[in-house]
């Protein structure tokens, strides 16, 4: 069965999605599960990773300062953490979250959400990326009637959420630029980029669960 990649606005149901495509095609679903893995690996008990989203400093820190001194993983030098660069705490907790991504894409049947899988797995005849997108009237509804999705430090008020929104597509578009150095909206990085909004939650699912079943050849431009 395929691999799927979701990259999504924040608001645009991304987790809804990939959540039922895991579901109809009875495999493992990706999101906050990979902040789990990395924070596991970095000696940081799976707990404190309950809850992350990638507004949540305090747990990166505590990764960090793990980082400092463990992740075998990614066969990188201890150092202090008083003398850990920033650049290269983002460049170790990059390289586990590579690992943690790409071991679940090798194991196939995956859905994962987020964190630049798109980017690290590539190009792959069994792998289907997929980009969602809402107005931002249209992911504040949202958000407002799956309020769950909301941070805990949130107001849930239109102007609020707003800002939210923008603040999470800030911060992911930066994540990804410096990373993989590409604009994560850009539409020709993925297989399909679908507009939530005008789709519904179901009609996105549909779609991508159609082209995922599909027989794909890269390369190669059939009728």
């Amino acid at each position: 069965m395929p691999v799927i990649t979701i990259s999504r606005q924040f608001g645009a149901a991304g987790r809804a999605v990939g959540q039922e495509l895991a579901r109809r095609f009875g495999a493992e679903f990706l999101d906050r599960e990979i902040v789990a893995a990395v924070a596991e690996r970095s000696g940081i008990p799976e707990s404190e990773a309950e809850g992350y989203d990638e507004r949540l400093p305090s747990l990166w820190q505590r990764i960090a300062s793990a980082l400092a001194t463990s992740a075998p993983e990614v066969a990188m030098p201890p150092l202090p953490s008083e003398v850990l660069p920033a650049s290269a705490i983002h460049e170790r907790l990059a390289a586990i979250t590579r690992a943690v991504i790409e071991e679940a894409a090798a194991r196939g049947n995956a859905v994962i959400l987020g964190r630049g899988a798109a980017f690290i797995i590539g190009r792959q005849p069994d792998v289907l990326h997929a980009q969602l997108h809402a107005t931002p009237v249209q992911r504040i509804r949202y958000l407002l009637a799956r309020v769950e999705e909301i941070p805990l430090d949130a107001k849930p008020d239109e102007a609020s959420l707003r800002h939210l929104c923008r603040s999470f597509d800030r911060n992911r578009a930066s994540y990804i630029k410096r990373l993989f150095g590409v604009d994560w909206l850009d539409s020709t990085h993925y297989d399909l980029s679908l507009d939530v909004g005008r789709l519904g939650i179901r009609g996105t699912v549909d779609l991508i669960e159609a082209a995922a079943r599909m027989d794909r050849e890269p390369g190669e431009l059939t009728a």
